[in-house]
């Protein structure tokens, strides 16, 4: 037997069964009703207009949004989203595609590595677990940056560690190869996370020779830069030095030391999120922390430990915070929850965070209600109003439903503890991407998309965006509408909370054509004036 054919049957799915049950866990996390939800501003918007721009103007170096360059991420993750649009065309499921597919590759590496490391059932719950995290589905179904990262920081941990086991050049060169595309997916942030975690850990062991003798390999230097170098060259006569100013100081260093687009936080925020983040797993969590001391004795799980130690630690004394950050870091941790399942799925009291996750989802159409009254701002009441025409009849009886379920299978499915929360977390799996995702992305983002239709058929030379930032509405128009000053502009994209101040500034009766959920699209009439 080949030894290529010798690797492949030790992370093989052994059974048709197995193969099926993994199948289905990605499909229902990450592919189910891809197609069915426009896409979310600002990220996925500006995501996908950036690509849409670069297959018009044919420019692969960088990238531009709505006219402006876009320095905001590095140029992998805008490739893939081209190929697959190239492919599918403009549309959702295009643009999300490429981060489905990272996701589920995460996922079957997460499988692999767990079943060399330790056994083939903690690695099918690895799986099952990561599957139905509602944060793991979200990111691999958002068309952006961050599943790719997830991916690449994942093997980059993974073959460190084969590496410092078993010495090889393959191994260090492979190592090498996703540190450079994690870097030229999103940046500094792939090299620094794996550098400080194997740093903690192999520099307190004996190995910390060996360790700090690869960081500094030519040769994975020469991979390295062999991948990363020429699109470097290439964005630098491109946009010169504007690329790199914009990226490191702006959206790396100053993204850490200030807080962005209102995305601000404190040293506490991240303990407040995890038990939120790992749902509906929480009470999984709430057992592995008051377990810890157990799992820092074994080597491989203290490896994990200090991955996610790192990213925490990162992410909570950064002045911008976002939930997915913790991403980055929790892939061990997940891991630890399928190897120790005896010890931390345990207590029938666990299985109450997915139910009380279902009741709050049945009466979210009050809590909507309640904000909107509540609402002093134009915008977000008028977005608010509609949630009694959303979230509707058949979304209360869907959840109401979900919620039942979830009863009847704790109370009757004679399984382990385990199964029976992985049974419940499906549930909110399907829930989450069938039905609320749905209703949240026609509340946000319908008026949106609509407005950008209307506008398409009007037909308008002169568009512009006025004090609004939703980039999908040119990826909808299919055409770029800058933001500038609205004096000579045919037809105005904006917000019911800016009205006031454009009408200030244009010094007439505006003719409003469009006004839903809070998005208005103006249109000027040249000849009454």
């Amino acid at each position: 037997m080949t030894r290529l054919a010798v690797e492949s049957e030790r992370w093989r799915p052994d059974s048709f069964v197995e193969a099926g049950l993994i199948s289905f866990y990605l499909f229902i996390a990450f592919f189910v009703n891809l197609w069915g939800v426009p896409l979310f501003d600002l990220d996925e918007g500006a995501f996908a207009e950036a690509t849409r721009e670069m297959l018009l103007s044919g420019n692969f170096a960088a990238t531009y949004l709505d006219g402006e360059p876009r320095y905001d991420k590095p140029i992998l993750s805008y490739w893939l989203q081209s190929l697959s649009v190239s492919a599918f065309g403009i549309h959702e499921f295009a643009f999300r595609l490429p981060s489905a597919l990272a996701a589920s590759l995460w996922l079957v590496a997460s499988y692999r590595f767990v079943k060399q490391e330790w056994d083939e059932q903690s690695a099918l719950l690895t799986v099952a677990i990561m599957a139905n995290v509602a944060i793991v589905g979200v990111i691999g179904r958002a068309a952006t940056a961050d599943a790719w990262l997830n991916l690449f920081i994942s093997l980059t941990m993974f073959d460190m560690w084969r590496y410092m086991r078993l010495p090889q050049v393959r191994t260090l060169l492979t190592t090498y190869t996703w540190l450079a595309l994690g870097v030229l997916t999103k940046g500094p942030v792939a090299i620094a996370i794996p550098l400080m975690a194997g740093g903690l850990f192999f520099t307190t062991t004996h190995q910390r020779k060996q360790f700090w003798k690869a960081v500094v390999n030519p040769m994975g230097w020469l991979v390295f830069a062999a991948i990363l170098g020429p699109w470097l060259i290439a964005v630098y006569q491109d946009q010169g030095l504007g690329f790199f100013a914009g990226f490191l100081l702006d959206h790396n260093i100053n993204r850490f030391t200030q807080t962005r687009e209102g995305h601000g936080g404190s040293l506490l925020y991240y303990f407040v999120a995890l038990p939120i983040i790992v749902l509906p797993f929480t009470g999984v969590l709430f057992t592995f922390l008051r377990r810890l001391r157990v799992f820092w004795s074994d080597a491989l799980s203290r490896y994990l430990l200090l991955w996610f130690g790192v990213v925490f630690a990162l992410v909570s004394m950064s002045k911008t915070q976002l939930p997915h950050y913790l991403l980055y870091g929790l892939t061990g941790v997940f891991f630890i929850f399928a190897r120790y399942r005896d010890m931390l799925f345990s207590g029938t009291w666990q299985l109450l965070f997915p139910v009380g996750f279902m009741v709050l989802m049945f009466f979210l159409p009050d809590l909507v209600s309640l904000a909107a009254d509540q609402s002093t701002r134009a915008y977000e009441a008028d977005l608010l109003s509609r949630g009694h025409e959303v979230l509707n009849f058949n979304y209360r009886l869907l959840a109401a439903l979900t919620c039942v379920a979830m009863v009847i299978l704790a109370v009757v499915l004679r399984a382990s503890q385990t199964y029976r929360l992985i049974a419940l977390g499906v549930l909110q799996t399907l829930f989450i991407f069938n039905v609320f995702i749905d209703a949240v992305g026609e509340l946000q983002q319908g008026p949106v998309k609509r407005a950008a239709e209307l506008a398409s058929q009007l037909g308008h030379d002169k568009v512009v965006a006025y004090g609004i930032s939703m980039p999908s509405f040119s990826v909808y128009r299919q055409a770029v509408t800058p933001r500038e000053a609205p004096g000579e502009a045919d037809l105005i994209f904006t917000r019911a909370d800016r009205l006031e101040s454009l009408r200030r500034e244009l010094r007439e009766d505006l003719n409003i054509i469009f006004r839903e959920g809070g998005i208005v699209l103006v249109e000027r009439q040249y000849e009454s004036q």
